[in-house]
């Protein structure tokens, strides 16, 4: 036997760890879920590696491992993280409640901007100040910061961040910052914004450097977990993480910028789901990854993901080039609850999978899953694979107040509770549509996640999409997905100047300069056998005194030339694209410059199946309830389907990592690579 033959995709979500085993000798799949260990994740990791034995496998023959998570997502949208201290220039201290003062939504009058992760209490401000091209024009007060520091020690935190006013020009006083506390609490964490995510804009660049140092210490103790569990069980590979741009790099890397694997997991998922469209032959998907804790929603155009430097994530900006993610509060996991005025909620909090849904034995809240079970959706007996047994009459139990607070049967309750769930993914879904001015009926809607295939055909009616991808092992995809991702990673520099004011020559050296910073980021991953490595450039530009700008794609060679004029008609196209108009005549004004390296590693290549011409035979039959109906449904197996079965909804299809739910009206399709097409029949609404 070859060794060193095996590629491993982990996934840890909020509920489960997912694990994809390929065997590159000849494309073999092997995939296992088990239950996320929320206080130990790591532990999850081993127990999948354990099953994987059980299966025959010599751990000793991994030599690629891809690791993604939602350990950082998570801790966010729940807010549990890290204690952190904040340290900001004298008079800025309000920074975190003011934000950007306009409202969230701004036409609803009572949006409200989130609580700021560090209470007011944990704010500190420093006598210093720069000037806007980075000179001082206040020196460090040195016994103000003493006198600070003294109450930090006092506060007991875990962090701090230091954000000062244009220190993403300047670095010098965030310096003498972080060398006074190493001196003083060595055992202190400390992030600067200038090392972080050294560009304007203070409020979103403390933003980044305090959601990095929140989530740092969960993040740092998993990863030091998983080296010490990967050694005990004997994996040679070298780990690598995802990260939220939909890239992967060394897991040193990652401890030191937990921020980037923000979307770690969901990224991941939509990487894999980008290989799953070219396959089927699709372009334009709304991606609907559903997990135990969220549902992480995105957008893939013309066949290849969309890009955003302004994620949101629990109403925080996240200004990393990453996969355009948006998340709602609403899983598997996701418990129903009453609000004060007597509504029916579902989300955001989650069981997680301790002590999980009530249907799992050990909870009492009753979350989604347990809606799932009552109304017939899940297997009691085949649930993730088999490995454990579902309790429908605990998840009765559980519902059974709710059910009597909103005076209907616990049927009827769990139904209502999917119902509201969805709506909560609708009202999100319809947002990203109508911000980013797509029409649904133009888009497919691929589903996967543990909870997606059960939601997808209720969204996509909702969305009015009428046509649903699944794939072969949907449960999974996040953790596959991994394995294809490339190592990706961004360079930016920012000088705010008008085009027109810097040189052609000058700009061309301050690309050569971040790809040549690419290039050594690229080479500190030490990756082996690259098939090939891209380097991308773009300008952050806008018409002078805009507030925003946009991403302006330009060749190397336009500067290498002294082109300038076609870095300016590209703009004024890009412009008129995306807002219906350009002004020729006015200044464009550069914000950042940006390199994207691209290491391309080999990928994993799917094997097409054999058509059959007979038709598919149900295992069983379930009475199963959609929408306030009863219907009595067929049940078919995943692994027993193959290219060219058909079958007609209302049905359900189970497999070990997740099942599908087919309404009314539609029917699925198998295709050559073992995807289901689900089809609405009428064909529109």
């Amino acid at each position: 036997m070859a060794k060193n033959r095996f590629r491993l995709g982990i996934d840890i979500g909020g509920t489960f760890t997912d694990l994809v085993l390929i065997d590159q000798n000849n494309g073999e799949i092997i995939s296992k879920k088990t239950p996320t260990i929320s206080e130990d994740p790591t532990q999850g990791i081993t127990n999948g590696l354990e099953a994987l034995k059980e299966s025959g496998i010599d751990t000793k023959d991994i030599e690629y491992f891809v690791h993604g998570t939602t350990i950082g997502l998570n801790t966010i949208i729940q807010r549990n993280g890290a204690k952190v201290a904040f340290i900001v220039t004298d008079g800025f201290r309000d920074m975190l409640s003011f934000q950007r003062l306009r409202l969230p939504v701004p036409y609803d009058f009572r949006s409200r901007h989130p609580e700021p992760l560090i209470p007011r209490d944990l704010v500190f401000t420093v006598k210093e100040r720069l000037q806007h091209d980075g000179k001082v024009v206040r020196p460090l007060d040195d016994n103000d910061l003493e006198t600070k520091i003294d109450e930090i020690e006092r506060a007991n935190v875990d962090g701090v961040v230091v954000c000062f006013l244009h220190s993403y020009i300047n670095p010098v006083h965030e310096q003498q910052v972080k060398k006074r506390i190493a001196e003083r609490l060595p055992k202190v964490k400390v992030n600067l914004s200038s090392e972080l995510w050294p560009q304007m804009r203070e409020y979103e660049r403390a933003m980044m450097t305090i959601l990095n140092m929140y989530v740092q210490p969960k993040i740092e103790h998993h990863f030091k977990h998983l080296k010490r569990r990967l050694e005990g069980e004997a994996v040679p590979a070298t780990p690598y993480i995802t990260q939220s741009n939909g890239g992967i790099m060394n897991i040193e890397t990652a401890s030191k910028y937990p921020v980037r694997t923000l979307f770690s997991g969901p990224a991941a998922g939509v990487i894999g789901a980008q290989d799953m469209v070219k396959k089927a032959g699709y372009e334009n998907v709304i991606t609907f990854d559903v997990g135990g804790t969220s549902a992480d929603i995105s957008i893939i155009e013309n066949g290849n993901p969309t890009y955003t430097g302004n994620n949101h994530l629990g109403g925080f900006p996240v200004m990393l080039p990453s996969v355009s993610m948006f998340s709602v509060g609403a899983g598997g996991g996701s418990y129903a609850w009453i609000d004060n005025g007597g509504m029916l909620k579902v989300g955001p909090d989650s069981v997680g999978s301790t002590p999980g849904p009530a249907c799992y034995g050990t909870g009492d809240k009753p979350a989604l899953t347990d809606a799932f079970l009552i109304c017939g959706y899940l297997n009691t007996e085949s649930f993730a694979g088999g490995g454990f047994e579902l309790d429908i009459k605990k998840a009765k139990l559980a519902v059974k107040p709710i059910a009597e607070h909103l005076k209907l049967t616990i049927e009827e309750t769990a139904d209502r509770m999917i119902q509201v769930a969805i709506a909560n993914m609708f009202a999100e879904v319809n947002n990203i549509m109508e911000h980013h001015g797509f029409d649904p009926r133009e888009f497919a809607l691929l589903g996967y996640g543990g909870a997606g295939p059960v939601l997808t055909n209720f969204l996509a009616e909702e969305i009015q999409v009428n046509e649903v991808l699944i794939p072969p092992l949907p449960g999974t995809l996040c953790a596959s997905g991994a394995l294809n991702a490339d190592f990706i990673h961004d360079e930016i520099m920012t000088q705010q100047v008008l085009l027109n004011d810097i040189s052609i020559d000058e700009l061309c050296d301050r690309f050569k300069q971040l790809e040549e910073q690419a290039l050594k980021w690229l080479n500190s991953q030490q990756v082996e056998n690259l098939q090939d490595q891209q380097l991308t450039y773009t300008l952050d530009a806008r018409y002078q005194h805009q507030a925003y700008e946009i991403e302006v794609p330009i060749e190397l060679e336009w500067l290498e030339k002294g082109e300038k004029e076609k870095i300016r008609d590209q703009f004024h196209q890009l412009h008129f694209n995306q807002y219906g108009h350009s002004n020729q005549d006015a200044s464009i004004e550069m914000i950042n410059a940006h390199v994207r390296i691209v290491g391309k590693p080999p990928k994993v290549v799917n094997q097409e199946l054999e058509q059959s011409l007979e038709n598919p035979v149900s295992t069983t039959e379930r009475q199963i309830m959609l929408k306030g109906d009863l219907y009595q449904a067929p049940v078919y197996t995943r692994t027993e389907l193959t290219y060219g079965h058909k079958i007609k909804g209302p049905a359900i299809i189970e497999q070990h990592d997740s099942t599908v739910v087919v309404l009314p009206n539609w029917t699925a399709k198998v295709n050559s690579y073992g995807h289901l097409i689900l089809s609405n029949e009428k064909g529109g609404h």
